[in-house]
């Protein structure tokens, strides 16, 4: 098996000094030697012996050689119940990279270096990169490594941009699905974490996992597919000059997005997500957000061709979750939430009958659980808003009579 002929052929004798290939002290360790390494961590969480072969033990051969230790560790744990180990692999590696005893880029580069033989790996294991996510998910979630999507990217170097699309739609459904994400009411996690993860990073654009030709075929009506959306569409507007924002944008979309995605109300959601991260890059008053532009790119994609009132009224209260998941993302900025719904208001981008049917909403929906556990915050705020958008519905229905 390909799997096995790699193990037995990572660490090269050709390479040892001859003075080396003569010290019995200096044993190459065989794939039970690293089993019983993972084991030990497993079982014990004792990391003692590792460290001391790592960085003391001067006639310890992975002293010297902490690529190869994390090349050879990442194959031993696709052997038998992969997903365990892998994952144990994955937050070994962190302790270590947290501890200084191997560096940012023994990691990257051991793992690009399974990664790069993809094509031989995958054909004795279907889900390879699920597994190999596995390991990078502990490293992306701790604390204390410091790994953040910069550090994914160089990780990956040999398969992108063409074939790291699974592979990062992979690591991000780990995360999603991991423990330490689970409860968003202890913790910014699950699509909350993903967005920090990623302004954390410096807004790495998604072409480098992702080419835009490809977003068609990985999205899905859930939280990772607006992620991505997002991320696409902040990507093209930050590089783009205000006053030709929505042509360009409309142009990028026309031709990247398929149209059935474009009709998915979700869409609009992620175009108001990336419209709210451009704003809250270059201005924290809120004075600014939803430009001409803006304003003319949401009536576009919330009212693009005649439809039923309650497609339009999905399409509105999707632009008000977007900018709900973004007030929780950013912290609850001060003023923020109120700001947004005001404008949205006064531009006739949402309608009296959205605003009331999105605070009304109370039932999850599959692929979406944050977005009941982020409202509270957001309607606490807008109370002066409701009491103010009332008083006008009244004032209206007066008018008419």
């Amino acid at each position: 098996m390909m799997l096995q002929f790699a193990l037995s052929t990572l660490i090269n004798l050709s390479s040892l000094q001859p003075e080396e290939l003569v010290k019995e002290a200096d044993p190459i360790p065989d794939k039970m030697e690293y089993k019983n390494m993972l084991f030990e961590y497993e079982q014990l969480k004792n990391l003692d012996n590792i460290i001391y072969s790592l960085s003391e033990d001067e006639s310890s051969v992975i002293r010297t050689r902490h690529e190869e230790f994390v090349k050879s560790m990442t194959l031993i744990t696709l052997d038998n119940n992969p997903i365990t180990r892998t994952t144990v692999a994955g937050k070994m590696f962190a302790e270590l990279l947290s501890r200084n005893i191997l560096s940012m880029e023994a990691i990257t580069q051991g793992i690009d270096a399974v990664l790069k033989n993809w094509n031989d790996y995958l054909m004795d294991n279907p889900q390879f990169f699920s597994f190999i996510a596995a390991i990078i998910a502990p490293l992306l979630l701790s604390q204390n490594a410091f790994f953040d999507f910069n550090n994914l990217k160089d990780l990956c170097t040999s398969i992108r941009p063409d074939n790291s699309s699974k592979f990062f739609i992979e690591v991000l459904n780990k995360i999603l699905s991991s423990k330490e994400t689970q409860n968003i009411k202890e913790q910014q996690g699950g699509i909350l974490w993903i967005y920090n993860k990623w302004r954390t990073s410096e807004y790495v654009s998604l072409d480098v996992f992702m080419p835009n030709n490809q977003i068609n075929n990985f999205f899905k009506n859930d939280r990772i597919g607006v992620f991505l959306l997002s991320i696409a569409m902040y990507d093209k507007m930050k590089l783009t000059d205000s006053k030709l924002l929505y042509d360009i944008l409309s142009s990028w979309i026309n031709v990247n997005i398929s149209a059935e995605i474009i009709k998915c109300p979700q869409f609009v959601r992620a175009l108001t997500i990336a419209i709210v991260i451009v704003g809250s890059k270059s201005n924290h008053s809120y004075e600014d957000f939803f430009d001409h532009a803006h304003v003319k790119l949401l009536i576009c994609y919330i009212r693009s061709e005649p439809l039923p009132e309650p497609e339009i009224q999905a399409r509105e209260v999707q632009c008000l979750y977007g900018i709900q998941i973004m007030s929780a993302v950013l912290k609850h900025p001060r003023g923020m939430v109120l700001r947004l719904f005001h404008k949205l208001y006064q531009n006739s981008i949402i309608s009296t009958e959205s605003f009331e049917l999105w605070k009304k909403e109370d039932e999850f929906k599959a692929g979406f659980d944050e977005d009941l556990e982020t409202k509270t915050m957001a309607v606490e705020v807008l109370n002066s808003f409701f009491i103010s958008l009332a008083e006008n519905y009244s004032d209206s229905d007066e008018t008419y009579e």
